[in-house]
């Protein structure tokens, strides 16, 4: 997938809706090999730009997750 595509699916998504995508497949959307502070950081610029947010729980227990916001 590419930021493009993943932008696309984002602006599709509806609101309180949410998209997971495995943090093997999201670091190299944004050039990186890992997840590191400064990814992490663009992606949440990356979804609020796409009235989105992010979440990422560092406990290796969950998936990435973008969620729609539900307000317009």
């Amino acid at each position: 997938m590419t930021r493009d595509q993943l932008a696309d699916r984002l602006a599709h998504l509806d609101p309180g809706a949410s998209l997971t995508i495995e943090e093997s497949m999201l670091a190299p959307i944004f050039g990186a090999d890992r997840l590191t502070a400064d990814v992490i950081q663009a992606i949440e610029a990356f979804a609020v730009e796409r009235r989105c947010s992010f979440s990422l729980h560092t406990d290796g227990r969950t998936v990435p997750c973008f969620e729609k916001d539900d307000l317009f």
